[in-house]
C-alpha cells in the first residue's frame, strides 16, 4: 500500500474518533460517553497514536 493513502486513512481515522465523541459530549454530555472521562481520554490518546502514525515513513529511503 502507498505511503500517502495509509497516511490519508489514519487522518481519516483521527478526525472521525474525534468528531464522534464530540458530538456525543456536545448532545448528550461526558456521562454518555462510555466510562466517562476515562473514555474521552482513550479516544483522546487514540486520536493521538493516528497523528503519530502519520509521521512515520516506509519503503525505500530515496522515496523521501
Amino acid at each position: 500500500m502507498d505511503q500517502s493513502v495509509s497516511h490519508f486513512v489514519m487522518y481519516v481515522l483521527a478526525v472521525t474518533i474525534a468528531v464522534c465523541v464530540g458530538i456525543v459530549v456536545l448532545f448528550k454530555g461526558v456521562d454518555t460517553v462510555p466510562h466517562g472521562w476515562l473514555g474521552i481520554g482513550i479516544a483522546a490518546l487514540l486520536v493521538l497514536g493516528s497523528l503519530a502514525m502519520t509521521r512515520l515513513h516506509f519503503g525505500d529511503p530515496s522515496d523521501h
